[in-house]
């Protein structure tokens, strides 16, 4: 069985606009913390419109941009 991460979740926030507690459950603490951050945002300045949901986490962008 394969681990629910912060990508999974926001695919599934994509696809059907909303996740249950049984998958907030199994993300990693900081992937949560991080996926609960996103939420807040996008919700507030994106007026909960699916495509402006973040399709990437903000930590996997630092790295990469420290990586280049």
């Amino acid at each position: 069985m394969s681990k629910y991460h912060y990508e999974d979740a926001i695919l599934q926030l994509q696809k059907t606009g909303q996740i249950t507690l049984s998958d907030f459950k199994s993300l990693p603490y900081e992937e949560l913390v991080e996926l609960l951050e996103e939420i807040k945002v996008w919700c507030l300045y994106a007026n909960g419109k699916l495509e402006k949901l973040p399709k990437e986490s903000k930590k996997k962008k630092r790295k990469k941009k420290e990586r280049d």
